[in-house]
């Protein structure tokens, strides 16, 4: 089984959204706009994999996301496809929400560690741990200590 797995339509509909999905496509067509669905788990793969870029090694494939995340990001197509729909969300939902938001924010904090990717990318997508480069650390010629006396 692969570690990494990406989030298709019929991985959403597997998550009993399919009368949603329905409704989704529906009023888009209806205003004449294209199916907003294949948007909306783009977007959620793009979040998560934000979320989870710094220091962490991704997936050569941007469609792709640890598999361990993909309940999480199917929640996060169903909020949106009901937002769309301009349905409210239940007291389980929004605490679902919560939960999944501060799960992410777990990783990203380097508390939780997911699968390695199948294909690593390059070093290039990945967002630094951060800090500052030190360029020089020639002494300074102006500072407290040589200009006492002078202010």
């Amino acid at each position: 089984m692969s570690n990494w797995t990406p989030i298709t339509e019929e991985s959403v509909k597997a998550t009993k959204a399919s009368t949603i999905l329905a409704k989704v496509r529906a009023m888009a067509s209806a205003q004449g706009d294209a199916d907003p669905l294949p948007e909306m788990i783009a977007d959620v793969v793009a979040t998560i994999r934000a979320s989870i870029s710094v220091g962490n090694t991704l997936d050569v494939d941007q469609a792709k996301i640890p598999t361990s995340l993909k309940g999480l990001a199917l929640r996060m197509v169903v909020r949106r496809v009901k937002d769309f729909c301009q349905l409210s969300l239940t007291e389980d939902e929004r605490k679902q929400a919560d939960d999944d938001r501060s799960y992410l924010n777990r990783i990203a904090d380097h508390k939780i560690r997911f699968e390695a990717p199948d294909t690593p990318a390059g070093s290039a997508e990945m967002q630094s741990a951060g800090g500052v480069d030190v360029i020089t650390a020639s002494r300074r010629f102006a500072d407290r200590e040589t200009m006492n006396g002078l202010l």
